[in-house]
Order: structure tokens, then C-alpha cells, then sequence
């Protein structure tokens, strides 16, 4: 069934909704991550969820920030 013209479309919920601007902030690294997170990465190019928590424990970045 279609719309009438006109008629708004609700859009679905994404990870956006709630949030002005639709965009989180970006990430700042001190050197010291920023140097662990580069040699873990050379190593290990696609993190599994077990070393991006582990990388998020000793970088107090949260682990949804590691990709």
C-alpha cells in the first residue's frame, strides 16, 4: 500500500536516532594507545572480540571503538 502524496515515512530507528547530527564524536588517541593499538594491528589486522577487550583494558578506549 502506498502513501498518499504528501504523507511523511516514518524512518526506522538506527544508531542515530536521538542523537543531533546523526554522528559520534571522533576518537582521540594519546601516543602511548595509539602505539599499542598499531603494533596489536600489524600483528593482528582483524581483531577477534576477545583482543579488542583486551586492547580496551589497557587503552580505556571502549571496545567499540576498536575496530
Amino acid at each position: 500500500r502506498s502513501l498518499p502524496a504528501g504523507e511523511p515515512r516514518a524512518r526506522p530507528a538506527g544508531p542515530s536516532s536521538g542523537r543531533e547530527g546523526g554522528r559520534r564524536k571522533r576518537t582521540t588517541f594519546s601516543k602511548a594507545q595509539l602505539e599499542l593499538l598499531v603494533r596489536a594491528f600489524e600483528k593482528e589486522p582483524y581483531p577477534g572480540i576477545a583482543l579488542r577487550e583486551q586492547l580496551s583494558g589497557l587503552t580505556d578506549i571502549p571496545e567499540s571503538r576498536i575496530q
